[in-house]
């Protein structure tokens, strides 16, 4: 059995999420908020030592990192999202790296700052927000590059570098970041956000944000 741990809006849950109904594989949400502190709980530590979400815990092997519990889901369900050839895995990774540390920090500064810092009730950071989106307008001219060469980020193929990105840019909309201006990324991203495995989490990313910030404020 499959216990997921995260919170539905985390990008880098979707992530997890995405690869698990792509798979077809069944599993257990055990929601895990961080905002509340759940992250610290002893239990949750046994599962992710740095507390960070997700994490996963399947029969008793227990794994955190979204990319790394996304590669181990590929490679014991012989999947093509990842697969076997050294090459083809090198070229997935080097996306799947890009999407999380360049174009997913720079769009978690802006999303912190903009939408979760207010709701929380701590002071946004406006110096962050404007570095986060000058990087994302060199990032995002990267990526248009090359999915305008190619129908998926990896090439010819739907992979787990896919999966990345298409999570990574979820809250873009809510966070006020443009894309428009890119046709390809925008594409790319409508064919895959009208999938079953994206459709079993969210119908729209940020509707379901904004009903899940409505009703904590009690509207």
């Amino acid at each position: 059995m499959i216990k997921l741990y995260g919170l539905g809006f985390s990008f880098n849950v979707s992530k997890v999420r995405y690869c698990l109904n792509h798979l077809g594989l069944k599993y257990e949400w055990v929601q895990t908020n961080p905002i509340a502190g759940e992250n610290k709980a002893p239990e949750y530590l046994d599962v992710s030592p740095t507390g960070k979400i997700p994490a996963i815990d399947i029969d008793g092997f227990k794994l955190f990192e979204s990319n790394a519990i996304n590669r181990y889901l590929a490679v014991v369900n012989n999947s093509s999202l990842y697969p076997q050839d050294a090459k083809k895995r090198a070229v997935i990774d080097a996306w799947m790296d890009y999407a999380s540390i360049h174009v997913g920090q720079a769009v978690g500064r802006v999303l912190f700052n903009r939408v979760f810092a207010p709701m929380t009730g701590q002071k946004s950071d406006q110096e962050s927000v404007r570095v986060g989106l000058e990087f994302l307008d060199k990032y995002f001219p990267i990526l248009e590059k090359q999915l305008s060469a190619n129908p998926y980020l990896a090439g010819k193929e739907f992979s787990l570098a896919d999966i990345n990105l298409l999570a990574v840019l979820d809250p873009c909309e809510l966070s006020q970041i443009s894309i428009d201006q890119y046709p390809s990324i925008n594409k790319w991203r409508a064919g895959l956000k009208a999938q079953p495995f994206y459709q079993k989490c969210y119908k729209d990313y940020t509707q379901f944000v904004q009903e899940m910030m409505n009703a904590k404020a009690g509207k």
